[in-house]
This record gives C-alpha cells, sequence and structure tokens, in this order.
C-alpha cells in the first residue's frame, strides 16, 4: 500500500486534514467536539507546535500548523491516536477511526498565511453549516474576530500582522477580509499547490526537491520520485563521462563496454534520479532493461571508493 511522502525540518510550515475513516463522523456531540480539542491543545503544547488556525468539523478537521522542530509525524500520531483511543472506549467500537493517514501540504512560510487561514476557517460557511465564519465555535476563527474569544494556545499573530500592529484594527481587516471572500468565493489555495504537496514558489519548490535528492528510493512513497530534484538523463552522462573521462560515444549497441563510468551513469539515472531502466537502457546504450539492472549492480555491490565516486558525482549533479 503505497504511503504518503512526508517532509519534516524544524520550522517546516502545513496544512493538515484528518479525515473520518470512509468518510464517517469523527464527533458524534459536543462533548466528543470538547475531547478533540482538548488532545488538540495538548498535542500543541507537548510538541511545541504553533497552530495558527484549525476547523474542526463533523468528520474532518483541517490544521494551519508550523513546527519549530521536526515533529509533525510524531505529534499527529499522538493527536489521532490519543483522541481514537477516546473515541472507541466511549462509544464501545474498535478499530481505525480515521481514513489512513493525515494528508499534509507543506507550505512556503511567507506569502500564504491569509490564504490557508481563510481557506480553514471558511470551511463551515462552504458546508452551510453557518452564515458567518466566526459563528462556528469549533474553530479558531472566533479569536480572530473577538480577543475575548482567543485560545492561549492559538497563534493569531503571524496572520492577524498582516492587517497592522493595532490588535483592533488588525481583528477589524480580518473579517472584513473574510467578509469579501464570502461574497466572492476564492479559488482554493491549494489547487495550485506543486503535485498536489507543496504550496509555495519555483523557488520554494526547488529547495525541497534538492532536500529530498537525498533521501534513498522508497516503492512505497509513489510522491518521492515525482518531487525528487533530478537532471535531465543526457546531463548525467555527460557529467559521468567528463568525471571518468570517458567517451560516451563508446557506449552504443553493438559495442562492448564495460567500464565503470558506464556503469556509474546508469546507477545515478535509475537509482538515485528515478528514471525508468528502459530510460536509462536507451541513453546507455544497453540492450535492454536487463542490462541496466545488472550495471546497477555492478555499483550497488561495487567496492567502497566506486560507490563514494558515483556519490562525488551525484552531488555535482545537484549543484543548481
Amino acid at each position: 500500500m503505497a504511503r504518503p511522502l512526508r517532509i519534516e525540518f524544524a520550522g517546516a510550515l502545513y496544512h493538515v486534514m484528518s479525515r473520518g475513516n470512509e468518510r464517517q463522523v469523527i464527533v458524534r456531540d459536543d462533548a466528543d467536539r470538547h475531547k478533540r480539542l482538548d488532545w488538540l491543545r495538548r498535542t500543541v503544547e507537548t510538541y511545541g507546535w504553533r497552530l495558527h488556525a484549525f476547523v474542526l468539523m463533523n468528520n474532518h478537521d483541517h490544521l494551519f500548523v508550523e513546527t519549530p522542530e521536526a515533529n509533525l509525524s510524531t505529534g499527529m500520531q499522538h493527536y489521532n491516536g490519543s483522541y481514537t483511543g477516546y473515541f472507541n472506549r466511549r462509544h464501545r467500537r474498535a478499530g481505525h477511526l480515521f481514513q489512513g493517514r493525515f494528508k499534509g501540504h507543506l507550505i512556503e512560510d511567507e506569502g500564504y498565511f491569509l490564504e490557508v487561514s481563510r481557506y480553514i476557517h471558511l470551511n463551515p460557511v462552504r458546508a452551510r453549516l453557518v452564515e458567518r465564519p466566526a459563528a462556528w465555535p469549533w474553530g479558531s476563527c472566533p479569536g480572530y474576530v473577538r480577543a475575548a474569544k482567543q485560545l492561549e494556545w492559538i497563534t493569531y499573530g503571524r496572520v492577524l500582522g498582516e492587517f497592522g500592529r493595532a490588535a483592533s484594527q488588525a481583528r477589524r481587516g480580518y473579517s472584513q477580509f473574510l467578509r469579501a471572500a464570502m461574497s466572492d468565493p476564492p479559488v482554493s489555495p491549494f489547487e495550485g499547490a506543486f503535485h498536489g504537496l507543496l504550496l509555495g514558489s519555483s523557488a520554494f519548490v526547488d529547495r525541497v526537491r534538492r532536500m529530498l535528492a537525498a533521501r534513498p528510493d522508497d516503492p512505497d512513497v509513489t510522491e518521492l520520485r515525482l518531487l525528487r530534484a533530478r537532471p535531465p538523463l543526457d546531463k548525467i552522462v555527460s557529467t559521468v563521462a567528463e568525471h571518468f573521462q570517458a567517451d560516451p560515444r563508446d557506449w552504443v549497441p553493438g559495442r562492448r563496454c564495460n567500464d565503470a563510468a558506464r556503469a556509474v551513469a546508469a546507477y545515478l539515472g535509475r537509482r538515485r534520479f528515478g528514471y525508468a531502466a528502459t530510460e536509462v537502457a536507451a541513453a546507455l546504450g544497453y540492450r535492454d532493461h536487463s542490462s541496466t539492472g545488472r550495471a546497477v549492480l555492478r555499483v550497488e555491490n561495487g567496492t567502497p571508493k566506486l560507490q563514494a565516486t558515483a556519490k562525488r558525482v551525484e552531488r555535482q549533479l545537484l549543484i543548481p
């Protein structure tokens, strides 16, 4: 079964959604809602999160969270696991409450605070549960528009700071920002997320892809191959050939050539940058995909010196 890609680092910013299994409810009454929020508070305080916005719906919830430490998965396991235990005991049930693992978007830390918080706060309005987002008590929006409704464990300042330093002025500005979206609903900010995972500028996407380049392949994480930064195959071939002072014109069908450079190029193209075996075979003049596989094994089972050389060339290929 495919597993979602988790990208965690200190200071990362996420939109996270947990959905009920088979879209079933995760809260049945207000007692459940209070307990769900209590576990959210405990998680924020235990793991040092900065929670900028949240909303609890009947069958899912949304969090807009910043993690000063790289602990999103650990915190979400605590949050959802602890609540599931409570819910199953109270309602005398067993099994999973949530639909697999939580879904998350990694967000650039500049330029998206307003859009993402608004998207989250408008959920009850889009679901026609209330007419105004601040009228939904099971979220952070009431604290954004009224100081008396603020919760100690929510970080309001980063979003409200976009509307000025004076707190009352900022709350009015944010309220107007929400009202404008109700009369002219905006497109979801996540529609433009890169591969449905990364929300940010092209520079941010490139930075994350470079970060993922050194992560080992995992066939169960399909997004990893899509996101990993990878150079074109012809650049892999030319860079390896230059490093080994080899002539890639020797790497053609019908000409026997078993030099280490060709094997390293096959290893990097196939194993490190995720090209299909048939693509690598065509680029390097191998007869078929099985020849590519044998070349890859030659490096994986080779000497530490050969593996170190492959790693050096890989780092060279990742330099922008």
